[in-house]
């Protein structure tokens, strides 16, 4: 009998002694045999077939079918009317003989009963003859009513049981000699084959281990060879950066580098009124009475020409309306030793008169006006009216990184050294000498004529960093008088310094100020940086002994 299990189909067979009942619900299927009399199908546990709560409708009651044997034939003796029992498709009714291949449904839950006779068991066996008539086997019969006298009605293990033993009885012993040894034989094979795999899979892991060995020093012979491929890529890629970096920014930033051009006059103090030379004395001939080399006294008195000095530096853009240099180039006095002994002598003070910056490709000149110098660095910013100012102009870029400068880096310095002289020295020579011819020796009037013409370019040099102190960054790259104020460029293509002076002993030891003093002074002046910046630590930088890379020509000539 089935306990606790729910299937919707149950086939019956009828016997002459029970019926066997086939039960199959969702896929799942099972047999019982029956031989009372009266039998009772429900979920009660008085019930002789018990099905499974579950399956039924929840208001079903503990019996929903029962039948009784009269006359050798079953039928309907009760059913639970609420379920809505089929037969055979129809509603069911007391006292329906169940015949063979009846079906009985409960719709509500999909649950079915089929019976059938035992004349039409698969597991008959025919009589010999050819007729019709059928027997049941023996062991079946013996498995059957086994299983109806079994409390549990476990049918399918006593006629397996059963089948079993009437196997063993039918086969001979040479049969189950040869089959023993064949059995023997088979597993004797299975443990052979089954040791040589094991073996063989063996042999196989070592040579796995093996080639893993292999293939991790390959591996790590071929990240070395990588790392190798990449330092070499690293260092040819940095040598054509590196040979190449004068000509990138120059293409980029050379027309934010300008050349600054002014001039200064020497007034009394107290007073204001202007030095002047001397008025020209002329022998009795009328020509110029010359003085020779000695200086001449400069007065406030007479109607002599004012005594006017034209000066040339270098400067760059940064942006804001700002053109960074140095403090040597904006207030020129300060480096002419000279100038100064005779201002003290004559109780004058200088005072600019001129200031304007001839950016490369513009013709016309920019004003400049001075608006303040470091007290320590050799730094001065000036100011500009951006309305003025070419949109072409490029913004040089300052770099915050304290690392930017160290021994042995590239760098690229641009500049105007000698001013107008290195200008004209360039030019054909029928071309420079029709500039002298008609702009003359006026620095101001050369200049004019050089930015008409577009031939204002920086000079564009590269070199190395051979030194470096706290506040000096000392490298190779040339400059001479006038390149003074010229912005001085790292790898990272940006100004890392300011070009102030040469080492006239040693051209490898031009200096420059690192941008950092240079960026304290812009903010003083309300500058503000056009782009984010990162700072990192830097170290020391080495001082050498200095020359003014600006260095003041004789009063009166051009620098």
């Amino acid at each position: 009998m089935l306990k606790g299990l729910a299937f919707p189909q149950i086939e019956a067979y009828t016997m002459a002694s029970g019926l066997v009942i086939h039960i199959a619900a969702n896929g799942d299927t099972h047999t019982e045999v029956l031989s009372q009399d009266r039998i009772r199908i429900g979920a009660g546990e008085d019930c002789d077939l018990c099905l499974r709560a579950s399956s039924l409708p929840p208001t079903t009651s503990s019996t929903v079918l029962e039948l009784a044997r009269t006359n050798g034939s079953y039928h309907i003796t009760n059913f639970n009317d609420s379920l809505n029992i089929k037969h055979n498709g129809r509603p069911l009714a007391l006292d329906s003989k169940i015949n063979d291949g009846d079906e009985v449904r409960i719709e509500a839950s999909n649950l079915a009963i089929q019976f059938f006779s035992v004349q039409d068991l698969t597991a008959l066996i025919a009589r010999s003859g050819g007729g019709r008539e059928t027997y049941v086997a023996p062991f079946i019969q013996t498995a059957a009513i086994e299983a109806a006298a079994t409390a549990e009605h476990d049918d399918a293990k006593v006629f397996l049981r059963e089948f079993t033993r009437q196997l063993v009885r039918e086969i001979s012993t040479s049969t189950k000699l040869i089959v023993l040894a064949l059995a023997i034989a088979f597993i004797g094979g299975i443990l052979y084959i089954g040791y040589a795999v094991h073996k063989e899979m063996e042999q196989n892991r070592l040579l796995i281990e093996e080639q893993r060995a292999q293939l991790a020093q390959m591996q790590d012979q071929a990240t070395k060879i990588n790392s190798a491929i990449r330092g070499i890529d690293k260092s040819v890629k940095d040598t054509i950066d590196s040979l190449s970096l004068a000509v990138k920014l120059r293409s980029q930033y050379g027309g934010g580098v300008c050349l600054i051009s002014g001039s200064y006059v020497l007034v009394e103090k107290g007073t204001n009124r202007y030095l002047r030379y001397p008025e020209l004395q002329t022998n009795e001939e009328g020509a110029a009475v010359q003085n020779g080399n000695e200086m001449p006294v400069l007065t406030t008195q007479g109607n002599g020409p004012i005594a006017e000095y034209e000066f040339v530096g270098t400067g760059f853009y940064v942006g804001n309306g700002f053109v960074l240099t140095n403090r040597h180039v904006a207030q020129p006095w300060l480096a002419n030793e000279r100038l100064q002994s005779l201002a003290s002598s004559v109780n004058g003070q200088p005072r600019l008169r001129k200031l304007f910056a001839y950016f490369p490709n513009n013709p016309q000149p920019v004003a400049l006006k001075f608006k303040m110098a470091a007290q320590r660095d050799d730094l001065a910013v000036c100011a500009l009216d951006v309305n003025t100012l070419p949109n072409s102009i490029p913004v040089l870029p300052l770099d915050k990184d304290l690392d930017a400068a160290q021994v042995g880096k590239a760098v690229v310095l641009m500049g105007y050294p000698n001013g107008p002289d290195r200008l004209l020295a360039i030019r054909e020579d029928m071309e420079a000498q029709m500039i002298r011819a008609r702009c003359g020796s006026s620095i101001e009037s050369m200049l004019g004529c050089l930015a008409d013409k577009n031939r204002i370019q920086p000079l564009t040099t590269q070199g190395n960093i051979t030194d470096l102190d706290v506040r000096r960054i000392v490298y190779d790259a040339r400059t001479a008088e006038g390149g003074s104020g010229g912005p001085l460029f790292g790898t990272s293509g940006r100004v890392i310094g300011i070009n102030f002076a040469v080492f006239t002993e040693n051209t490898a030891s031009n200096m420059a100020v690192p941008v950092r003093y240079a960026l304290a002074l812009l903010e003083l002046v309300g500058w503000q940086s056009p782009e984010p910046f990162e700072t990192n630590q830097n170290g020391n930088i080495n001082q050498s002994t200095q020359h003014s890379a600006a260095t003041n020509p004789p009063i009166g000539s051009p620098r």
